[in-house]
């Protein structure tokens, strides 16, 4: 009689036994992502129990408190949901390898934005905020924030100041009239090049749709007032 092969789990099963936080895994943040990790990715997000979902509306994405948890990170980092003195969720995000070595081949700690803000945000210029500061213990001073529309062109590893006390710091990206949505846009932060493991500590992020027909400088007039 002819036996069922249950020696080897489906591609689903794999997946998820792989994914170990139900996170996807690393070559999520390859650039040369295709529209097929893409779906994995959101499966993913589906398959974890428990979670808090980011705020979304029209013209913002926030994700803090413990939305937080749904930061990933990618080859050559680290991150952790951990609590500040007032018990406040924080993300505390750290590099394992040097920028050098792994950034092109990583987003640093990233999330995925949902079909919806995609479909938003094409053609318009995107505010990239980051509420950060150097962890207690570590010597970071700057970490590269990016966003990033695969296929659709990606904004520069930008180097952005960081202290130890907590301070706003971003960047503008204008994103392609000729976007496509297709799952795959991200936020990226890269958590100091030296990848030495030292901490940054992450309390919001918020992305911003600038109003239409505003440009890249009155966009970056709003980072410097924040």
């Amino acid at each position: 009689m002819a036996q069922t092969d249950t020696s080897s789990p489906n591609w689903l099963t794999a997946l998820v036994r792989r994914s170990g936080r139900w996170s996807p895994p690393d070559w999520v943040f390859l650039p040369a992502s295709v529209v097929v990790t893409a779906a994995l990715i959101v499966l993913a997000f589906n398959l974890r129990p428990g979670t808090v979902e980011p705020e979304i509306s029209d013209s913002q994405f926030v994700m803090e408190a413990e939305a937080l948890a749904q930061l990933i990170p990618g080859p050559g980092t680290r991150f952790e949901l951990t609590y500040g003195p007032a018990g406040e969720p924080l993300a505390r995000l750290s590099a394992t390898a040097s920028f050098e070595a792994a950034g092109l081949l990583s987003a640093g700690v990233g999330a995925a934005l949902p079909a919806e803000w995609e479909a938003n945000a094409i053609g318009r210029i995107v505010r990239f905020e980051v509420e950060a500061q150097a962890a207690q213990d570590s010597d970071v001073d700057q970490i590269r924030l990016g966003y990033f529309t695969v296929g659709h062109g990606d904004s520069e590893r930008t180097l952005r100041p960081v202290s130890r006390g907590w301070s706003t710091t971003g960047i503008c990206y204008q994103i392609s009239a000729s976007a496509q949505p297709n799952g795959a846009e991200w936020l990226g932060i890269w958590p100091g090049d030296a990848g030495d493991g030292q901490g940054v500590l992450v309390r919001s992020i918020r992305l911003t749709l600038e109003p239409e027909g505003e440009t890249l400088a009155q966009c970056e007039a709003r980072l410097t007032e924040s």
